[in-house]
């Protein structure tokens, strides 16, 4: 039996104080415990996950019958629940899903606009976000791996 694991590649931030940076798997484990992002995503778009490997696997099965060397459907199905978690984050769904169970924000940094790319961060100026997409990391390192 395979298992699908979601996760982060561990890479660390860049930290300008000095103090020692805080990596993606530090912030997605407080993410995942305060705000279950990776949960809700596998909640919300688990029939397109299963899809995904359906998909994957049904064509490598027709490769390996038609005598075509198969692809890698483990790795082809974790790339498009990775593009599909990016997508996601991008549409701001986590948002969207808090305003509609508690009728408030999940993130009023996203709203204000905070910004850890630019070099004022907290400019009023700053256009509102998606949340859980400050920097870019955590979003560019989520991986999916199928295990077996």
């Amino acid at each position: 039996m395979a298992r699908l694991i979601l996760g982060v590649n561990d890479v660390a931030y860049s930290d300008a104080s000095g103090n020692g940076a805080t990596t993606t798997g530090q912030v997605a484990e407080i993410l995942e415990d305060r705000y279950h992002v990776m949960q809700t995503f596998y909640d919300v778009r688990k029939g397109r996950i299963a899809e995904f490997l359906a998909e994957a696997y049904g064509s490598a099965l027709q490769d390996l019958f038609a005598g075509r060397k198969g692809g890698k459907p483990a790795y082809d199905a974790g790339q498009r629940i990775e593009a599909e978690f990016r997508s996601f984050l991008d549409a701001n769904e986590m948002q969207r899903l808090a305003l509609v169970a508690t009728g408030f924000p999940i993130s009023l940094a996203a709203v204000a606009g905070v910004n850890h790319r630019k070099k004022h961060p907290y400019a009023q100026k700053n256009r509102a976000r998606p949340a859980f997409i400050d920097t870019g990391l955590y979003r560019a390192s989520f991986r999916a791996q199928l295990v077996t």
